[in-house]
């Protein structure tokens, strides 16, 4: 995150957030507004508000009795350029930033420039991307081989240096002292460059605020890991952010802990004693389901209709799941002599139609009429045929049904 400064900008904006991120309230001149899409753009002698850019969003706050929405640098000039919800009188006015924001951003900026260090000396991975969203922190690392205790040790260096309480310093070195510095990463910009040094940890170039010392950041919280395609992305939380992680998660971890009648300590075991109860529970619901649907084809094939030694069974429901279904049409099937015509109404129409293997009958006919009824297209199949048509009614599907009933030897029609 190299930052050139063009004196162009210098002229047009004095960007003091560069020498001072605490300040937060400030006076300056409104040398020029005008309408803006979202709003007016508002340009100010010089300014203490951070405009997007590095990875770190934008201030918000007040400029007089507007209130400020966004802070940019404007490309054509690089004018830092605030976004006002109403107009203000050009001249004399009181800037106002939000300090909570703006505090938030410091930690996390610094929390991250302290973790990508203590990556770069635990596993030699370094910092490819950066990312502060309104919930969460991220930075992509630049390699694709990074185990748990890795992250763990990095997380563990970055806190000692927290707690250290190490001085952060920014400024603008000379090209000579600039040439000397040993940055993490090397700028690809030309001209004036800020740098931001945590004690002798770590030195950077940086355009972001930060805080004026490591123990204001407080902790530093990896949260998880995602795999990329050229690296690794670090999810964490630095500051309030982490603290209010911490406690949100210590109020859900007390409330599970009540709820199951144990201690925090307890819960691992308590949640595996849970786990195996509801694992032996769902292979009992699945036993008795089977032994139902056993129960079900039987008393199909007691009514079956016979026609010339075949027995033919057709049945329709709403709404059921097609697996039961399916289980009952293989069921059906698997017995000798069997033609069987299921289907599920409802707003997908699913259908079953089969025959066992001994029953010597085309069933594609069947098939294509049952699917003409309800507006289906073609099918076909040897044996076991499932399908889908449209929206249909249980009626639809109970005549469409029987329909392909008549096409079977000996039905009746």
């Amino acid at each position: 995150m190299g930052v050139r400064v063009p004196q162009g900008a210098l002229l047009m904006t004095q960007r003091r957030y560069y020498g001072d991120s605490y300040t937060r309230l400030f006076s300056s001149e409104l040398s020029s507004i005008a309408p803006a899409e979202g709003g007016y753009a508002a340009i100010l002698e010089a300014t203490y508000f951070y405009p997007t850019s590095g990875g770190q969003p934008h201030d918000t706050g007040r400029l007089g009795d507007a209130g400020v929405l966004d802070v940019s640098v404007r490309e054509s000039d690089e004018a830092v350029v605030h976004l006002l919800d109403r107009a203000v009188e050009p001249g004399p006015v009181e800037g106002h930033i939000d300090w909570s924001r703006r505090f938030d951003h410091m930690q996390q900026h610094t929390g991250q420039h302290i973790l990508s260090q203590a990556f770069v000396r635990c596993a030699d991975a370094p910092t490819i991307g950066f990312h502060l969203g309104t919930e969460r922190v991220s930075i992509d690392l630049g390699s694709s081989d990074l185990s748990d205790a890795r992250i763990a040790e990095a997380e563990t260096l970055a806190n000692q240096i927290v707690s250290g309480n190490a001085g952060v310093r920014a400024w603008f070195p000379e090209p000579g002292e600039l040439e000397s510095l040993a940055l993490r990463k090397q700028p690809d910009v030309k001209g004036p460059i800020r740098v931001v040094a945590i004690g002798d940890f770590d030195l950077s170039a940086c355009g972001g605020t930060h805080v004026a010392s490591t123990g204001e950041i407080g902790l530093i919280a990896v949260l998880g890991t995602e795999r990329l395609k050229r690296g690794v992305r670090i999810e964490f939380l630095c500051g309030g952010r982490a603290r209010s992680d911490y406690a949100s998660k210590h109020a859900i971890l007390q409330e599970v802990a009540v709820s199951l009648t144990c201690s925090p300590a307890e819960l691992g075991t308590s949640v595996a004693r849970l786990k195996d109860a509801l694992q032996q529970a769902r292979k009992s619901l699945a036993a008795h389901r089977e032994r139902e649907l056993d129960a079900e084809a039987e008393q199909l094939l007691a009514r079956a209709t016979r026609r010339n030694g075949i027995r033919v069974v057709t049945a329709a429901w709403s709404e059921r799941p097609i697996e039961e279904a399916k289980g009952l049409a293989q069921r059906l099937t698997s017995a000798s002599g069997v033609v069987a015509l299921l289907g599920i109404a409802g707003a997908r129409t699913q259908l079953l139609l089969g025959r066992s293997e001994d029953a010597e009958f085309d069933l594609k006919p069947v098939v294509e009429r049952v699917l003409a009824d309800l507006g289906g297209g073609r099918g076909g199949g040897s044996r076991l045929w499932q399908g889908a048509a449209g929206p249909a009614d249980l009626a639809s599907v109970e005549r469409a049904l029987a329909a392909g009933f008549a096409l079977i030897p000996g039905a009746a029609r």
